[in-house]
């Protein structure tokens, strides 16, 4: 019973603590995006969903998203962990089946270590390779709740016609904080033509799509959890097609400012270099 208590303490704490981030190069509310027009994910939905909680000295945290790769290995954002001071692998925490960051997570998972994709840089609004993997300290096991995602063929192409999600935890709106007991956010929305998205974001390279509602009013958004999923529909099951990257530098979910995603197919080399072995 003790145990159980400290352990709920711990979670409000921390919950508490990344909700009064504190600014700085890269930190606190400048590392996050959120979702402006979602709803309530069902529990269980998403089981691949993976809250990050990263901190410098264990006071200064900040949030970010990412999906579970396998039993060992977590992909995100690079500029999560891109942070000046640097983040300690021995202070922050992955959770793995979360659905209301108030209740408790199916696990915390220690992290061993994180890699930046070598070609990591900042652009003049976003990054370029926008890509990190993580891995834990031990192994993750997997459950109903908890599971790994599925990432597309180096082939898969989508597009308008395609049926894709964005997935996270964070702000709803322009300093909108998500309201107790912080559920799961889920959205639709659609991929948008690179054409038509370089209006908007001329640096964009081929690794990269966007996504989001070009009228405004929904979409990612500053404050909680960059390095989430983009998922798009294929079969019977959803795929990772993008990571959380950047979006409007400006207010939340503007029109004409889509949110920029790191493109996985573009990376499957990459990723699997590292995850088999």
């Amino acid at each position: 019973e003790a145990a159980r208590i400290v352990m709920e303490l711990y979670i409000v704490i921390s919950v508490i603590a990344m909700l009064h981030q504190t600014g700085g190069s890269l930190q606190g509310a400048d590392v996050g995006s959120s979702i402006v027009g979602g709803q309530d994910a069902r529990k269980g939905a998403w089981p691949w969903m993976v809250y990050l909680n990263i901190t410098s000295d264990g006071i200064t945290k900040w949030r970010c998203g990412g999906t579970i790769l396998n039993s060992e290995w977590l992909l995100t954002a690079a500029h999560c962990w891109a942070t000046n001071p640097k983040p300690e692998t021995h202070r922050s925490m992955a959770w793995v089946g979360s659905h209301s960051l108030r209740k408790a997570s199916v696990g915390y998972m220690g992290i061993r270590s994180y890699m930046l994709h070598p070609g990591f840089r900042a652009s003049s609004n976003g990054y370029v390779n926008d890509l990190a993997l993580v891995r834990l300290l031990k192994k993750i096991r997997f459950s109903r709740e908890v599971a790994s995602v599925s990432l597309p063929e180096a082939g898969d192409t989508f597009d308008t016609s395609s049926a894709c999600w964005i997935i996270g935890w964070g702000d709803v709106g322009n300093e909108s904080p998500l309201p107790y007991p912080e559920t799961l956010q889920q959205l639709q929305l659609p991929i948008i033509p690179q054409s038509v998205c370089k209006r908007t974001y001329p640096e964009l390279t081929d690794n990269v799509l966007c996504a989001g509602d070009m009228e405004g009013g929904s979409g990612p958004c500053k404050q909680g959890d960059y390095g989430g999923p983009l998922l798009c529909s294929r079969g019977r099951g959803y795929v990772q097609v993008g990571i959380m990257s950047y979006g409007s530098p400006g207010a939340c979910a503007l029109p004409n400012q889509p949110g920029v995603f790191t493109q996985v197919s573009k990376y499957l080399k990459y990723i699997n270099s590292y995850i088999g072995q």
